[in-house]
């Protein structure tokens, strides 16, 4: 009878124990496949790519016109994108993630690559840079708003002028946010849609944006009584880059992808891609920096 009630006591504390691990593994998600796919990763930085079998390299990409659009599932960055890994010969995929997230992502380890990024030094702890074309903002004005100069815009305080969270506009037109900052003018957009529709609905009348998003963006929402500005014709492009996780990749792995990019803009391939979206002067413009031949 005691042998009867030891294994029954044996057979209860099991049932339990067992009943608590498959609780916990239902209700409490275990990240260790996660943890271990990162170590991995990082064990073998400088062996990635010959490594690259079975682990492909996650690539993020955003919504930006032209650039990029889940509308249509095509643009620049992932033409850019598919033909450099065409080239390499390396599994890839493809992520469509929110502009903001992308450099977190790669300085946190959860994203290898990030495209049409810009350098800075914030960056550069933990991102190698290839740079790949170049661009700069224009100013949108409604017609109704009836201004043409910046000093126009700092005279009119009735005027809004939209601007997108943690964007960089470049030296010239920062400083001019700042200003309109100080005057109560601005109205932030989550995101490069928000903006355009705020624009199309009369909610802001100005804005700064660059040729391969506006463009598709007037086309999309079909807005009317655009004027397109250059208040810094003196001031430089900006130069966009491929953004590479020092977590993942080596010096050598970089040499490798700016060898094929570098091919890329020899053989005339980066404007082709460029000018199949984009007017042959906005495209050239994007070649302006030498990153690219017709």
């Amino acid at each position: 009878m005691k042998k009867i009630i030891i294994a029954l006591a044996i057979l209860t504390m099991l049932l339990i124990f067992t009943g608590v691990y498959f609780i916990d593994r239902t209700f409490f998600p275990n990240n260790d496949v996660d943890d271990m796919q990162i170590i991995n990763y990082e064990n073998n930085r400088n062996r990635f790519l010959s490594n690259n079998e079975g682990m492909p390299i996650i690539v993020g990409i955003y919504n930006s016109g032209y650039l990029y659009h889940s509308n249509h599932d095509h643009g620049i960055n992932k033409d850019v994108i598919e033909e450099l890994f065409n080239r390499m010969k390396l599994d890839y995929r493809i992520e469509i993630l929110p502009r903001v997230r992308i450099s977190s992502m790669i300085s946190e380890g959860l994203l290898h690559m990030g495209v049409s990024t810009i350098e800075t030094p914030e960056r550069a702890e933990y991102s190698y840079f290839i740079p790949y074309f170049s661009e700069k903002n224009d100013v949108l004005v409604r017609n109704d708003a009836g201004i043409s100069t910046e000093e126009e815009l700092l005279k009119n305080k009735n005027i809004k002028v939209g601007i997108i969270r943690g964007y960089y506009y470049g030296e010239h037109y920062t400083n001019l946010i700042e200003k309109l900052e100080k005057q109560k003018m601005v109205v932030q957009a989550k995101d490069t849609e928000h903006l355009f529709k705020m624009l199309n609905d009369g909610w802001i009348q100005v804005t700064f944006n660059l040729a391969t998003s506006y463009l598709y963006y007037i086309d999309y929402y079909d807005i009317k009584e655009i004027s397109i500005y250059d208040w810094a014709p003196e001031e430089e492009l900006l130069v966009r880059n491929l953004a590479l996780s020092k977590k993942y990749f080596s010096p050598n792995d970089v040499v490798k992808f700016q060898q094929t990019i570098d091919e890329m803009i020899d053989d005339g391939t980066m404007y082709k891609i460029f000018n199949k979206y984009i007017p042959e002067e906005n495209a050239r413009r994007m070649c302006e920096q030498s990153w690219c031949k017709d």
